[in-house]
């Protein structure tokens, strides 16, 4: 796979995220997709395998009224897609101890992608 096929599986997982239409994300990942949320340098959320990315992605569904990641820059390396990410979000409810009900979030990460077999294999979301 060359780099312009990872970036269009890229944008097009992206798109689908943005849309909140999680059968489509989920098409791009492969069935023993590994996911990571780090957070200041701590592991918040591990998942392992298509089903539990699904279920979980599902659910994070309801935090949001919109939700928009927007790529700023992509590098690739090998089988690797490091990126560089902006996300907004509306949220769609009250965050115990935090941010209320129609709030927005605003947030500069790195998505970390490593693709296998044509499909996502690994993704490491890093804020």
């Amino acid at each position: 796979m060359d780099n312009q096929e990872k970036k269009s599986i890229v944008e097009k997982y992206f798109e689908a995220y943005n849309e909140f239409d999680v059968d489509k994300m989920v098409s791009y990942l492969h069935e023993d997709v590994e996911f990571r949320n780090i957070s200041q340098g701590h592991v918040t959320l591990a998942l392992n395998g298509k089903k539990s990315f699904t279920n979980q992605a599902r659910q994070a569904v309801s935090l949001f009224e919109k939700r928009e990641l927007k790529i700023d820059e992509i590098e690739f390396e090998d089988d690797v897609a490091d990126i560089k990410i902006n996300f907004m979000g509306i949220l769609a409810l009250d965050v115990p101890e935090g941010p209320s009900k129609g709030e927005k979030v605003e947030l500069k990460g790195r998505t970390v992608l490593k693709f296998k077999d044509d499909k996502i294999s690994s993704i490491e979301d890093i804020s």
